[in-house]
């Protein structure tokens, strides 16, 4: 006595929603239809949706731009990879504090010349390509009350010594 039972149809708004210009969500509830279909006649199972799943999303993580800082990280991270080589990668790349661009500062007011000093030449090996612009910057433009501005070809010597110093790290 099997009797079949009816469910009594209730209505609670369209079936389908309408978005923008009355574009509605067919194409998504007929695939929604024919993955039911599937695992109801028994072509697909819920371990092959779920694998098909896991294989767009990392077909979609692959194809998203990585960041170059994190893959540097990444690699960094590898077993081969030491860890006084892994803090020398990671010191070399970062910019220099902000005190050691202002003691450096400090010391080009006295001139070219001083870029035959140790110290400065440490504090100098320490910049990046962006630090290393605004230091060009500020010698040229120092208050003559206070240093002399430095001249273009004093701030070409200033770079290929920077540039110098880059080259034996």
């Amino acid at each position: 006595m099997n009797a079949p039972v009816i469910f009594p149809a209730v209505s609670t708004g369209p079936a389908v929603s309408t978005g923008p210009a009355g574009n509605t969500g067919w194409s998504a509830t007929i695939d929604a239809c024919h993955g039911l279909l599937a695992i109801a006649i028994g072509t697909n199972n819920l371990d092959d949706t779920f694998e098909r799943a896991c294989r767009e999303a990392d077909r979609n993580t692959a194809a998203r731009s990585q960041y170059p800082r994190l893959t540097r990280l990444r690699r960094l991270l590898e077993d081969n990879v030491s860890l006084e080589r892994a803090q020398h990668e990671i010191m070399r790349v970062r910019p220099a504090p902000e005190a050691f661009v202002e003691a450096l500062m400090y010391s080009l007011r006295r001139g070219i010349d001083e870029l035959t000093n140790a110290d400065t030449l440490h504090r100098l090996s320490g910049l990046d390509e962006g630090q290393l612009k605004a230091v060009c910057r500020r010698v040229q433009s120092f208050n003559p009350e206070i240093a002399t501005p430095w001249w273009s070809d004093e701030v070409a010597a200033l770079i290929a010594k920077w540039r110098e110093l880059h080259e034996r790290r």
